[in-house]
């Protein structure tokens, strides 16, 4: 399975956690899970996810920072925040990372899974079309014009 199609699910509320790896999985993704923030970081690190959706009650406050974080090592990466904090403040200061996707509690899987499907399609389209200008650059002596 392609690693595009990784979904990386982070969330300290077990019941959440299960039912959102259940949906993914059945959806034909490959899901994994992190509990902490560190553990979702690592987790980006060492594998190539496509997708992140984070739970903001994630290390008490320390959910705002992991999406900070995620954002610098991985500034491409779709992320879809969810969040039981209904406030203006709590979605202002989320979306100025850039987030793909503010999805507040309890979690609609209809729309969660609406949400995966765009966001993986256009992360796959974005890392395709690096692919091919990549493949389509070369040095100017290589393309038999003038240096």
């Amino acid at each position: 399975m392609s690693n595009q199609r990784k979904v990386l699910i982070v969330t300290p509320e077990l019941s959440v956690r299960q039912q959102i790896l259940s949906r993914v999985s059945a959806k034909g993704y490959e899901a994994v899970a992190a509990e902490r923030g560190y553990d979702a970081l690592l987790t980006v690190v060492e594998q190539n996810v496509g997708l992140v959706i984070i739970d903001l009650s994630i290390d008490e406050s320390a959910g705002v920072k992991t999406v900070e974080i995620l954002r610098k090592i991985r500034p491409r990466l779709p992320l879809v925040v969810v969040s039981g904090d209904r406030s203006l403040e709590a979605g202002r200061q989320v979306l100025q990372h850039g987030v793909f996707y503010y999805l507040l509690k309890p979690v609609d899987l209809e729309e969660l899974d609406q949400i995966i499907r765009i966001a993986l399609t256009s992360n796959r389209q974005q890392t395709a079309g690096m692919e091919r200008q990549a493949q389509e650059w070369r040095p100017a002596g290589e393309r038999g014009g003038v240096a």
